[in-house]
């Protein structure tokens, strides 16, 4: 399969911060699980051990 590169000609993106953007961030990466999941990578049981252990250390953050 032969790679294309992109290339953003319009405004500077804004950086993403964890301190900013946690919310978004969380259901990023809760998503990320739920798409392993529905692939059947992971196992429900594991998707929601998953998600309390994100939800965690964000909270620990």
């Amino acid at each position: 399969m032969k790679g294309r590169d992109f290339v953003y000609v319009g405004e500077t993106v804004p950086q993403i911060t964890e301190e900013e953007h946690a919310a978004f961030l969380l259901q990023l990466e809760k998503a990320i699980l739920a798409s392993l999941e529905k692939r059947e990578l992971l196992d429900h049981g594991q998707y929601q051990r998953c998600a309390w252990e994100i939800e965690k250390q964000k909270g620990e953050a």
